[in-house]
């Protein structure tokens, strides 16, 4: 867990600053979602302790972005974790939400289902002590992988800003894409949220030390 932290901690203190004014770029986190963003996109491609991660991020003066592919099932089980219906996935959905409410240091504001291009998610959002956004995120369950969406803003919350990037997010309806490829409950074994913890860490950790960067840039 040492290194994971030393990982983070390196990349989201890059220097990677970007001018509101500039014109975002077309960025693909793979071949089912893209994105838009600064010039100054940086990449993070890695396993940490057994489990793949892939992430796109940029901040500009008082903003950071960030989007992210996790695995939300390991291949080589022989059953299944994954949603079969609706009520399954906002189970599953609200298991994340418990543990990042967990690991972030703000209240949060409001969560709910939400949908884009036909596939359901959820938003979530964060305030402060003052009752001022910092935080919002949307989560979407879509084949194995969860991918997840983050706008943060301790000094200055732009809800123009937080809607570009929300509203640059872009589902690749020619692929094949299910969002319950899972079996009925009673050929399911475990429970998610072992599993997960792991994964909302990951977000704590990463919202850290983004606060701690943009903290320290206001002194």
């Amino acid at each position: 867990m040492k290194k994971v932290l030393l990982l983070l901690a390196f990349v989201l203190t890059t220097n990677s600053i970007v001018s509101q004014n500039e014109e975002w770029l077309n960025y693909d986190l793979d071949s089912i979602i893209s994105i838009k963003g600064g010039a100054e996109m940086i990449e993070l491609d890695t396993i940490v302790q057994g489990m793949k991660m892939y992430q796109l991020y940029f901040h500009t003066e008082n903003s950071s972005f960030i989007a992210q592919k996790t695995l939300f099932k390991n291949g080589s089980e022989d059953f299944s974790t994954l949603p079969y219906d609706l009520k399954s996935l906002k189970e599953q959905y609200k298991g994340v939400v418990d543990g990042m409410k967990s690991g972030i240091p703000y209240e949060l504001e409001t969560s709910r289902l939400v949908e884009r291009q036909g596939f359901k998610g959820f938003r979530l959002r964060f305030k402060d002590s003052l009752n001022n956004p910092v935080y919002q995120g949307e989560i979407y369950l879509l084949n194995k992988n969860l991918y997840s969406f983050f706008y943060v803003s301790l000094a200055d919350f732009s809800e123009i800003e937080k809607d570009l990037f929300f509203n640059s997010i872009k589902i690749n309806t020619d692929k094949n894409i299910s969002q319950y490829l899972g079996k009925s409950k009673e050929y399911r074994m475990g429970a998610l949220f072992g599993k997960y913890f792991f994964y909302i860490l990951l977000f704590g950790v990463i919202i850290y030390f983004v606060f701690i960067k943009k903290k320290k840039k206001r002194f």
